[in-house]
């Protein structure tokens, strides 16, 4: 029987086929262009025999072609109900540096697959439901979160997103990046490089996303 870790990288695997799928039809591409792109993405060109990692990475060239994958049929930012999600706005403009920070953590986590909508409008209902929690004080949107709110938020997300990285570097079978005194995983910053296939002694790591 699959262990619950094991079920969920499974399910992410198959959705990133599923994608990739999507992408040589959207882009039109037949197997003479669309098996070469494999390879030089991940040095495969079988999506079964890639690793969720390599599959990322494989998604990725097809984004960089023109593939813009869709959560459902409608455009601009529409949801399911009509209603028009809103993007975040450029970094620097938040009145907190924390809030910043928060922005890129959402959309890393939805480039990994971890949420479904990475919009400002999901991050608005997720800083809703966390900064109620606290003492009946809540805001409705990112852009309004104090400094000490948007640090909770900021922890928060990062040990989610942490959390749901090291599973699957484990279920990919690697050894996982440890802290100084090897007694548990790296800090967020480390997972989130050993996840995207950057070492931790390169001295800089291009940006995958």
């Amino acid at each position: 029987m699959q262990t619950n870790t094991a079920t969920k990288v499974n399910a992410h695997k198959k959705r990133l086929i599923t994608l990739i799928n999507i992408a040589k039809g959207q882009l039109g591409l037949d197997d003479e262009v669309y098996r070469p792109m494999l390879k030089v993405a991940t040095g495969k060109d079988s999506l079964r025999a890639m690793t969720v990692g390599e599959l990322e990475q494989a998604l990725e060239a097809f984004k960089q072609k023109g593939f813009k994958p869709v959560a459902n049929k409608q455009h601009s930012g529409a949801s399911k109900t009509g209603v028009k999600r809103r993007l975040s706005p450029k970094a620097g403009s938040a009145k907190v540096a924390q809030i910043d920070k928060i922005r890129a953590i959402w959309i890393t986590m939805g480039h990994h697959l971890v949420i479904r909508d990475s919009s400002e409008s999901a991050l608005d209902t997720y800083v809703r439901r966390m900064t109620c929690r606290s003492q009946n004080q809540g805001v409705d949107a990112a852009g309004w979160l104090t400094e000490q709110q948007a640090e909770r938020v900021l922890e928060s997300l990062k040990n989610w997103h942490k959390r749901v990285l090291v599973e699957r570097i484990i279920a990919r079978g690697e050894r996982l990046e440890m802290n100084d005194k090897n007694t548990r995983p790296a800090g967020y910053d480390v997972i989130v490089a050993q996840y995207e296939g950057c070492s931790r002694e390169a001295a800089s790591c291009e940006e995958s996303r």
